[in-house]
């Protein structure tokens, strides 16, 4: 259950949202409404059908998409419970089916594959995605203060995000104001994925029947969801129960054998070149 902390920030964030449901029927809107909508979706590069709908309740978050009719994708819905600066810590995780603990270090149970076809297929929530990809960040949750704390995190992470970053867009609310560090820290966290690595979902889990998103379906909830869903299956493969020194032992091996691969083929023979005159 939310704390009553939670209920109070919940209703004072219910006045911000009384623009993004005003979006619900664009043909109705009127000339400065309308520009601010196209401002947004703008900003997203995405389709008007992916502006924002109404307010999507606490049982919605994890439920998967309905059945549509239309072409077009699902409309995405301001999550009121996220507007709550406590969600992060006071909100459900591991209650359902996702394996999930907000406490410890991750494990490979919450890192199967089938965890990720959770991520993707929309059965977990948006914020039991960012815990698990917290904890494997490094940070780390005390029970006792209710908070996160950077004591594991890559260095490099760690500069740019002290605290654990929304990597999602919980809030599903898409302006420049209310999403631009959400879509920052997802940048960065792609960034980060090797070229090698780049296509982990479909090596893993194509052979569980996923076949990817169709193009008329995308919406930034989704494409985020699978970019973690990536970044999770790169650390399992090449992170996950590694020290800090295995780690950097393994870089510079790697390092070492790329120059040897480069120096080899430099050193081949090549025919010479026929100059025409």
């Amino acid at each position: 259950m939310f704390s009553s902390s939670w209920r109070a920030g919940a209703l004072l964030c219910s006045i911000s949202l009384h623009i993004c449901c005003s979006f619900q029927a664009q043909s109705t809107l009127g000339p400065h409404k309308q520009s601010e909508l196209a401002r947004i979706l703008q900003w997203q590069r995405i389709s008007p059908l992916f502006a924002v709908d109404d307010v999507t309740t606490a049982e919605d978050d994890c439920s998967c998409p309905p059945t549509n009719e239309s072409d077009g994708p699902e409309i995405l819905k301001p999550y009121l419970p996220a507007m709550d600066p406590k969600y992060s810590v006071n909100g459900p995780v591991g209650e359902g089916n996702f394996v999930l603990s907000r406490s410890g270090p991750p494990t490979a149970e919450e890192l199967s594959n089938e965890q990720m076809l959770k991520i993707v297929k929309i059965e977990c929530s948006d914020l039991e995605v960012n815990t698990l990809v917290w904890k494997c960040l490094g940070y780390r949750f005390d029970e006792e203060t209710e908070s996160w704390y950077p004591d594991e995190v890559f260095p490099k992470w760690k500069e740019k995000f002290p605290t654990p970053p929304d990597l999602i867009g919980m809030k599903r609310v898409y302006s420049r104001e209310v999403d631009q560090a959400s879509l920052r820290s997802n940048q960065a966290l792609v960034r980060s994925i090797p070229v090698d690595n780049k296509q982990s979902l479909k090596k893993h889990l194509m052979p569980l029947g996923w076949k990817g998103y169709q193009y008329k379906e995308l919406t930034p909830n989704k494409t985020r969801r699978a970019q973690c869903a990536n970044w999770l299956i790169f650390y399992r493969e090449e992170l996950f129960g590694y020290t800090v020194e295995e780690l950097k032992e393994r870089r510079r091996l790697k390092k070492e054998a790329e120059e040897k691969e480069a120096i080899q083929k430099d050193d081949e023979w090549k025919p010479p070149v026929k100059e025409v005159f």
